[in-house]
């Protein structure tokens, strides 16, 4: 009894099968794809949000949304593909961002 293989490789057996239904059931339902994210200046639609600040450098955005974030409106940042970022926020907060931030 202490010389028999054969527990073992009923273990073997059981975790091989075990990781092959894992890698089946866990597998993505479709292959993933290599999409670049949306670059806001050229997308039409946003959705919820709307650009206030188009093409500025990170410390920039950062401050803009330092003083957005103050007057207790949320932001959010987009890269761009030139590597500048947008700054964003909901429809309903754009006017209130745009006299905040001024010209």
């Amino acid at each position: 009894m202490g010389n028999d293989p054969s527990p073992i490789l009923i273990a073997f057996g059981v975790i091989l099968v075990l990781a092959l239904v894992m890698r089946w059931v866990f597998r993505p339902s479709r292959p993933r794809q290599g999409r670049l994210p949306v670059d806001a200046a050229e997308s039409p639609d946003l959705g919820l949000l709307t650009v206030i600040a188009a093409g500025v450098e990170r410390p920039e955005a950062l401050r803009r949304r330092a003083a957005l974030g103050a007057a207790g409106i949320r932001s959010s940042m987009s890269r761009r593909h030139d590597g500048l970022l947008d700054v964003l926020v909901f429809h309903g907060d754009a006017d209130s961002a745009r006299i905040l931030l001024g010209p």
